[in-house]
């Protein structure tokens, strides 16, 4: 073993350098990103099952905002406990209409799904108008949106 050591001088300081390397990359990594393995959302999303707003509601809520005139198109997206409806409406709607459009949102979900999701309604149009794009975001606590303060 010593004659190993002594022919081999430089490959065994060498194996020790880049143990030691490992070790404190290793200690490093978990020095600065201690929770890795946990859910991004961490339990925020406890109980999501029991309010889970399925596919087919998404569809009505779409369905119901489309058969409107004042909409050219509609879609939703789920992100953790937030609802986004992002809706494209006509060039001649004007602000207070537009607003009027939640009621489609709020129609097409249970109570329960209403007091578990935070609900943000994006609602633009294809021109320039400078009043939109506005944005309503309803928090779960809450029974009314509230709406960009400049618009």
């Amino acid at each position: 073993m010593k004659n190993f050591i002594k022919n081999n001088k430089v490959t065994v300081v060498a194996f020790i350098i880049c143990v030691i390397f490992v070790v404190l990359v290793f200690a490093i990594k978990l020095t600065f990103f201690p929770n890795e393995g946990t859910a991004i959302y961490g339990d925020r999303l406890d109980g999501i099952e029991k309010v889970e707003i399925t596919d087919k509601q998404q569809k009505d809520i779409i369905k119901s905002l489309e058969d409107k005139d004042e909409v050219k198109s509609a879609d939703t997206d789920i992100k953790g406990r937030t609802l986004n409806v992002l809706i494209t409406v006509n060039d001649d709607v004007e602000l207070d209409p537009a607003k009027a459009l939640t009621s489609s949102v709020i129609d097409n979900l249970k109570k329960d799904q209403t007091s578990f999701y935070d609900i943000q309604v994006f609602i633009s149009k294809d021109n320039d108008d400078t009043r939109f794009p506005i944005i309503g975001y309803k928090h779960q606590d809450k029974d009314e949106f509230s709406w960009t303060k400049d618009r």
